[in-house]
């Protein structure tokens, strides 16, 4: 065998060479690829930022030049008007302006506004949202009255007076436009809550079903609406709805002492007393002051003709309830078990006063109408 034919070791080819060659190239490639991308992404996201901060920069500059400017209007509508206070169109251009950060001198501007200015009504509807939003429901009534009459169809102007005759006590028109800004589309929980909480107050407690049941459609888990109707079922003499709503209820808020009292006044209706006072006792923890809690522990613990502690329990209320004639009626019953009889009598006596006064006070609906006559008097 010739061993010059073998081939020498330096001068063979490595098979595996090439690959080798291109693997790291490849990868060489790779990492360029990736630091490039990398760069990109670092120099467009800091011009990105820089962007950010120009238009930051750009709309703080110009937010900062209109309020420049509206200050100078601001003071050249003051100046202007003390040259011509009866200017309406200045006054208009002021109150717009200024309602925000002056709402009460933009009720002023605003009252300068006659019906002949081209935007009377706009200045009308400002009038109502000031003194709305001020509580000033002597200036809010007539403007809303105005708007009423200018927009017949326009419910929230109906909305707006129900609540203003609400807070008055003016049951009837408050429900009148209660009802009739929900005619007009007004279809949300919130109007017929209105509408329930406007009949609680004028003592129409069965009506109150209805409309409770159209919140509940429209917002089932609406705290307020359950309460109600709890209180609706209670004196309505439907106790498994009112005791069924009452749970519900303080599921929700296990401390709500209005649905315990509530528990406790339905346990008293079926003759439960001893789970009316545990009711009552919890009602109590969860709110001390509640009065009409202790009011209903006193009438129970007067049933079971416990009249020192029902006394011990009114009796420092004396001072600060003398014209509530349920506490009156229950203080003399407590005083009558315990053989204060002369005490009992005078405050009897003074029962039957704020009976008789009650009587000579007019109904709601007799003071409506009494305004009414006033007004159409003064026109």
């Amino acid at each position: 065998m010739n061993m010059n034919n073998q081939p020498e070791s330096d001068k063979l080819s490595n098979p595996f060479s090439k690959p080798e060659k291109s693997v790291s190239f490849s990868i060489g490639l790779i990492v360029a690829g990736v630091g490039m991308l990398a760069l990109l992404l670092y120099y467009f996201s800091d011009q990105s930022e820089v962007a950010t901060v120009k238009q930051s920069e750009q709309s703080e500059e110009h937010q900062e030049a209109g309020a420049k400017a509206e200050k100078a209007r601001r003071k050249e509508l003051i100046a202007y008007l003390q040259q011509h206070p009866d200017d309406e169109f200045a006054h208009f251009q002021l109150g717009q302006l200024i309602q925000d950060r002056a709402p009460f001198q933009a009720l002023e501007n605003y009252s300068h506004v006659t019906s002949l200015h081209p935007r009377y009504y706009e200045a009308v509807e400002a009038i109502a949202e000031i003194a709305m939003e001020q509580d000033l429901p002597d200036k809010a009534k007539p403007a809303l009255m105005i708007l009423v009459r200018k927009y017949p169809q326009e419910s929230r102007f109906h909305e707006q007076l129900a609540r203003l005759f609400f807070n008055a006590g003016k049951n009837d028109r408050a429900l009148k436009y209660a009802n009739r800004s929900i005619e007009l589309g007004a279809n949300q929980a919130a109007h017929y809550m209105l509408v329930a909480n406007i009949l609680r107050q004028a003592g129409r407690t069965s009506e109150m079903v209805g409309p409770l049941k159209e919140v509940l459609f429209l917002e089932p888990d609406l705290y307020e609406a359950h309460l109600n109707l709890a209180y609706a079922a209670l004196y309505t003499g439907d106790l498994t709805t009112a005791e069924r709503e009452a749970n519900w209820c303080l599921e929700q808020r296990p401390d709500s002492s209005t649905a315990l009292r509530y528990l406790a006044m339905i346990d008293r209706n079926q003759g439960k007393v001893d789970a009316a006072l545990s009711h009552i006792e919890q009602a109590l923890q969860a709110d001390p002051h509640d009065f009409e809690s202790l009011l209903l522990k006193a009438d129970l613990l007067i049933y079971q003709r416990a009249g020192q502690q029902a006394y011990d329990l009114l009796k420092p209320f004396y001072a600060a309830r003398q014209t509530d004639r349920r506490f009156i009626s229950a203080l003399a019953r407590a005083a009558g078990l315990i053989g204060n009889r002369e005490e009992a009598l005078q405050l009897q006596k003074i029962n039957q006063s704020l009976i008789k006064e009650d009587d000579l006070k007019p109904t709601s609906l007799q003071s409506e109408s009494v305004e009414k006559n006033q007004s159409s008097q003064e026109k």
